[in-house]
This record gives C-alpha cells, sequence and structure tokens, in this order.
C-alpha cells in the first residue's frame, strides 16, 4: 500500500476499517463520534443480538451488569462479556464512571472494539498494582488482530496513581483515538501507553491520545525503565506502520514518545509534545517521519538533565517536516541526529533556543546523509544552530538554511559549525551580531560554501579545512574583522565572492 494511504490493502482489514469509520460520520443531532457507533450498532432489547453492524455481537456494558456509578470493578462483567479468542464482539460504554480495580487481559481476539461515550474510566482505592495495566488487548507471544478503541476517558487524579492505561499489540488493523489520560502518572509503573503493530505489512493508527499532565520520576518503574515511565511507548518489537496523530504528550521521566523500532515504521503526523527527559520524541525506523508537529521545552525539573526536542536514532529516509522546536527552558539539543541514521531529510523546521547556551541541530559523527532545507533558527543562548561532526562518508548538505538571534561565541562557537568532509552550504544566511560569535567554521576537507549571506560580530568565516571552495559568498563583520579567516588548509578557492574586510591568512 501507498505510504501515505489511510486505508489498508488487505480485503482482511475492510470491515474492521468500514466499522471503525462509521464512527466519524456526524448526525443532524450534534451526536458524537461514540454516539455515531452507537446508532450504527444498534442493540435491541436486553439479550437480543445487534442489528445493521458488521460485528456479530455488539454489548451495552451497563446492560450485561456493569456498574456506571464508579461504586462497584467492572472486571466481572468485562471478563465474562469478552474472553481470549473473542471475534466480532464489540462493547459499549455508555455514559458514566466505570471502576476496575484489576488488569482486563484479553488475547487471541480477532474483530473486537470498545466503544466509550463520555466514559471514564478509575482504577480502585485496592487496584493490584502487581499487574499495572488497566486494558492490556494482546501480548507479544499472543497478539489480537483489528482492534478498535475509542472515546474513553483515564482518571489518574488520585494521589499516588498511575497505570497503563492501554497496551493494544496487534497483528494487524489497530485504531486507538479519542482517549484521553488525566492526572499526574505518580506512580512507579509502567507509563499510560503502549502500541505495537506486529506484521510487517500491518497498519495501525492512533489518533488524538492525549496524557499531557505528565509523569513522576520514580526509583520503582516497573520494567527496564529505572527513572520513571514513558508516555507513549512504541516498542522495538513492532514490524508495521504505525500512525501517531495529534497526540498530546508530557511532561515525562523518560521520553514523551519513544518509537524506537529500527525493523518498523512510524508516521508522526501533528501533535503537541512538551518537557519530556531524555527527548520528547523519539523515532526510528526506515521512512518513518515527523510532520507537522509542535515540540517545547519550558521547563526543567530538577532531574531533567537532558531534554532534547526530537531525536532521530536510527534509520534510512527518516524525514522532518515543518515542526515548530521550541527550547525557552534549554536542556539539550533541540533536534539530533544519532549515530546510527543513514539517511535523514529535514525540511520546513523552525527553532527557537531562548538565553541559555544549547544548540539546536546535531548530527552525530557516523549519521550519514543528512540534508537540512528550507530551515530557520533563532538563537539567543551560545550554541550551534548546526553542529556537523565526525567522518561519515555522506555529506551533510545545508540550503537556505536561516539563522538569527543574539546567541554569543559563548565556548567559542560559531552558529554553524562543520567537522566533516565533503558537506555542502548552499543559499545560507546567518546574522549573528552577539559577542564573539562567528557565522561558518569549516574543519572539514573539500567542502563547498555556495552563495548566502554570512554576518558576524567577528569572522564572517573561518576555515582550517582542505579543498574549501568558496563561491558566490556575501560576508561582512559587524565588528571590522576581515570577512574570511584562512587560518588552515591548503587549495582553498574563493570566487565570486564580496567579502567586506577581506581575507586573513
Amino acid at each position: 500500500m501507498s505510504p501515505e494511504d489511510d486505508t489498508p490493502n488487505q480485503s482482511s482489514r475492510r470491515r474492521f476499517l468500514t466499522t471503525a469509520a462509521a464512527t466519524l460520520t456526524a448526525t443532524a443531532t450534534g451526536a458524537t463520534a461514540a454516539t455515531t457507533a452507537t446508532a450504527t450498532a444498534t442493540v435491541a432489547s436486553s439479550g437480543s443480538g445487534a442489528t445493521r453492524s458488521d460485528y456479530d455481537t455488539v454489548i451495552d456494558v451497563t446492560e450485561a451488569g456493569a456498574d456506571p456509578t464508579g461504586e462497584e470493578s467492572i472486571n466481572p462483567v468485562l471478563n465474562r462479556l469478552c474472553n481470549d479468542g473473542a471475534t466480532d464482539a464489540l462493547l459499549r460504554f455508555p455514559p458514566g464512571t466505570y471502576a476496575m480495580d484489576e488488569m482486563f487481559r484479553l488475547v487471541s481476539y480477532d474483530d473486537v472494539g470498545f466503544v466509550g461515550d463520555d466514559a471514564t474510566i478509575v482504577p480502585t482505592d485496592d487496584f493490584d498494582y502487581g499487574a499495572p495495566w488497566l486494558f492490556r488487548l494482546g501480548v507479544l507471544a499472543d497478539p489480537g488482530r483489528d482492534l478498535l478503541f475509542e472515546g474513553f476517558t483515564f482518571d489518574f487524579t488520585a494521589p499516588d496513581t498511575g497505570l497503563r492505561a492501554i497496551e493494544a499489540q496487534v497483528t494487524d488493523g489497530l485504531l486507538v483515538r479519542d482517549v484521553d489520560v488525566v492526572g499526574y502518572h505518580d506512580r512507579g509503573t509502567l507509563g499510560p501507553a503502549l502500541f505495537n503493530v506486529l506484521d510487517s505489512d500491518g497498519w495501525g493508527s492512533v489518533e488524538r491520545f492525549r496524557a499531557p499532565d505528565g509523569g513522576a520520576y520514580s526509583e520503582n518503574a516497573v520494567g527496564d525503565i529505572a527513572v520513571g515511565p514513558t508516555g507513549v511507548l512504541v516498542s522495538p518489537y513492532q514490524r508495521g506502520t504505525l500512525r501517531l496523530r495529534d497526540l498530546e504528550i508530557g511532561p515525562f521521566p523518560d521520553n514523551g514518545l519513544y518509537a524506537d523500532v529500527p525493523e518498523g515504521r512510524v508516521l508522526v503526523e501533528g501533535g503537541r509534545y512538551r518537557n519530556s527527559n531524555v527527548a520528547s520524541v523519539r523515532v526510528a525506523g526506515d521512512g518513518s517521519y515527523v510532520r507537522g508537529t509542535r515540540i517545547e521545552v519550558t521547563e526543567n525539573r530538577a532531574a531533567d538533565v537532558n531534554q532534547r526536542g526530537l531525536r532521530l536514532d536510527e534509520g534510512s529516509d527518516l524525514r522532518v517536516e515543518n515542526v515548530g522546536i521550541e527550547l525557552a527552558a534549554p536542556n539539550g539539543y533541540a533536534l539530533s541526529v544519532q549515530d546510527e541514521v543513514a539517511s535523514a531529510r529535514i525540511e520546513n523546521v523552525e527553532i527557537a533556543v531562548e538565553e541559555r547556551p544549547n544548540s539546536a541541530m546535531v548530527v552525530a559523527p557516523r549519521a550519514n546523509h543528512v540534508t537540512v532545507h528550507d530551515t530557520e533558527v533563532h538563537l539567543d543562548g551560545g550554541g550551534y544552530a548546526l553542529a556537523v561532526f565526525g567522518d561519515a562518508p555522506g555529506p551533510v548538505v545545508a540550503r537556505n538554511l536561516s539563522v538569527y538571534g543574539w546567541a554569543t561565541g559563548e565556548r567559542g562557537r560559531p552558529a554553524v559549525l562543520c567537522h566533516r568532509d565533503h558537506c555542502e552550504f548552499r543559499d545560507l544566511g546567518v546574522y549573528q551580531p552577539g559577542d564573539q560569535r562567528r557565522a561558518l567554521d569549516v574543519r572539514g576537507d573539500d567542502c563547498l560554501v555556495s552563495g548566502g549571506t554570512y554576518m558576524a560580530s567577528t569572522y564572517p568565516l573561518y576555515n582550517t579545512g582542505s579543498g574549501t571552495r568558496f563561491e558566490g559568498v556575501t560576508a561582512d563583520s559587524w565588528g571590522e574583522y576581515p570577512a574570511l579567516y584562512l587560518l588552515d588548509g591548503e587549495e582553498v578557492a574563493v570566487e565570486d565572492c564580496t567579502l567586506l574586510g577581506g581575507v586573513r591568512r
């Protein structure tokens, strides 16, 4: 199927997605998506079957005995209604509060749905935290297929509360949407969500999942994450394609979105991610992208030692497009490209770094073939707008990168630093009037600087590499320094350039 196609091309999933799409249908009476699903999957009187539905069995859980007042646990009812191996079953939750005192676990299912209409799930005071899940729908060894889960609020506002609200592991056909997790996740347990699509040709979509209140650091976190919960986890066992659309996450102690899936694909579309430690968004996987997303670091807790905005971990053809990253309280790179990235494209990105030394974009030494196009960086603290390190054979190519702001040259930093051979800088606009600031340092060999305007308080252009070619460049210093300082390097060419203040050799 096409990577951008919302509809999987496998006939086994068409009925599932047709049913799920019914929940989007608006009605003349202004019914919500969940109530539209209710109207589509009509239940007759108690004990009778569903009509006009793609599910063989459609059940109103309150008619089956579930308490909507939050006084009694609904686990016995859920366990009775939906057992392992369930097929063609939809459970509807009318408006109300539903208490759970233990995990609900379901495996080996096929075409199962859970639809809430203003339904709130709350753990009881005596919840069994030995199994810190509310809905565990599929496990690695025994996943399900074709799951619909939508229209729920999970209430974690009580003190010392925090659970994995939903864990969904399917071979194919995942649709989760309009799920809110409210309250601070202040118990040392798994984070609020895990999603996996396990077949390589499988497809899933998570839309409007929200956990905006974040989670506490905890020395007692369950599993391998010692520092505390992750907001949304997509595990390395993911093999298919998972779209994450319009999520709102953070701040969490161990990543906001952690989608390190070297053998799968993750499509992050829209959404807002804030103030998580390690990274607010962290992705991997060939062809994965982050598109139209807002990432912010606006505050630092005492234990927040490295709050990167966006981290690209591994894979080829990774893309970052139309993304905004704001570091109002900088405490880590805005965007980092890690060593295991084979190729990445960063385009139409806007980054703002406030008054504290920190860098906007950093390319690790072994990261290969990175391009930065039509991107703007505003720096008010010392740090790099773009720093390129290492000796990977693939060059870094920057085109139409604009750098503004009052960043200083604290620690000797230029706005753009190149420590790699064969890189290209085309039509950059770098304006750095802050104290002791340079615009571009070229320290790799055989690099090209073509076109663009470079202005800085000291030397706009600084070169120590051999074989550098400057062509059609305009450079000027606000501090009456020469425009180009050729400190070192052999066979440097300067052609058709406007270098106000001349060249220092």
